[in-house]
């Protein structure tokens, strides 16, 4: 009897253990990526085929005019090459989405302008090597004017890509291409209206996509569509962070078929990461904080799915000291994203950047 109580007891401290980890906050793990002074920000990462990764950024100057860079990692993140320019020009170009293609090309989609918000329109560059990049020219999207901002992009296991993307007039729209990028429906399709920040996520089992938005101003709700029509986002919205502020929503499509939506939340003057985990992309889990700190603020988190379905990396722009305009871009190289204890068994453990262009 005593024996038994004893494995009891050991076996609830050790669940408890596992629970606590799966649910604490990650303070100060994360590793430098791309450090100095200044504002690098917005990561987009991938994994390329060769198993090397692939980091996409913006790097802004002092009037948070933009261009793109590109850096490589062969060792899974431990350590990155010398950044080099993929896109740059007197524009400003920002926000950019990077996706390896079929043939084992690279795409990246990002937003181009100067002056007025209204020049902003989407553009296309490509690469045979993931290093050097040539731009192909603006998306033609079906609108007579200009004013689109915040790509992002999909690839499906067809090959088809979805992108989502804001009009600053208001409202967020989807478009596919079946041509990896070359061009695009004119379907003008309206995800939501009066919202910013929109992305996508896609199931292939069951043709579910996931789309997350936020909505506000100042401070700021994230909501989310679900729909198995891409063409019809009529489904009522689901809040999924609505309480205080909250901004830069990503979902991600994970090995088990769940979807986790990443995204910030302020803590007084600064900024933290939390994720929702969801089944069926319409009822969530509750909140797991990814990353608190109080010295530092953490937005546009952006995390690369393996094979784990507990775990992602996680990047993000990170600034420290707090108010500086001097943001890193970081990374956890293991952030836990399902409750390990109740979620899947027991498997091993933006200022500025919020506005209307992100």
């Amino acid at each position: 009897m005593r024996l038994r109580l004893r494995r009891w007891l050991r076996l609830s401290l050790c669940l408890l253990a596992m629970l606590l980890a799966g649910n604490a906050p990650l303070s100060h793990a994360q590793q430098t990526v791309i450090g100095g002074s200044g504002t690098d920000y917005q990561p987009a990462i991938l994994r390329a085929a060769d198993g090397s990764l692939l980091l996409a950024f913006e790097r802004l100057d002092a009037s948070l005019s933009g261009d793109l860079w590109i850096a490589r990692s062969a060792d899974d993140g431990a350590s990155w090459s010398t950044p080099t320019l993929a896109v740059a020009s007197a524009a400003n170009e920002r926000h950019p989405a990077l996706l390896q293609l079929g043939d084992g090309s690279f795409a990246l989609f990002y937003l181009k302008g100067t002056g007025a918000s209204s020049s902003f329109r989407l553009y296309r560059a490509t690469s045979p090597d993931g290093i050097a990049f040539t731009e192909q020219g603006q998306l033609q999207l079906g609108w007579p004017g200009g004013g689109e901002v915040n790509p992002h992009v999909i690839r499906h296991p067809d090959g088809t890509l979805t992108m989502s993307y804001q009009r600053l007039s208001g409202g967020s729209y989807l478009a596919q291409s079946s041509d990896g990028g070359a061009s695009w429906d004119q379907l003008r399709t309206l995800i939501a209206a009066s919202s910013q920040l929109p992305r996508v996520a896609y199931r292939a089992g069951d043709g579910r996509y996931l789309a997350t938005y936020q909505v506000g101003s100042s401070s700021l709700g994230i909501y989310a569509r679900t729909t198995t029509d891409p063409h019809d986002w009529s489904a009522s919205a689901i809040p999924l962070a609505v309480a205080g502020d909250n901004h830069d929503s990503l979902p991600v499509l994970m090995p088990d078929d769940a979807f986790v939506v990443f995204y910030i939340h302020a803590n007084g003057a600064q900024y933290d990461i939390h994720s929702r985990r969801s089944a069926d992309a319409a009822n969530f889990e509750p909140v797991l904080a990814q990353h608190e700190s109080v010295e530092a603020s953490d937005v546009q988190p952006h995390p690369l799915v393996g094979t784990s379905t507990s775990q992602v990396q996680l990047y993000w722009g990170r600034e420290a000291p707090l108010g500086s305009g001097d943001y890193d871009i970081v990374r956890l190289a293991a952030a836990t994203v399902a409750d390990r204890l109740f979620g899947h068994g027991f498997e091993a453990p933006p200022g500025f950047a919020h506005n209307a262009i992100n």
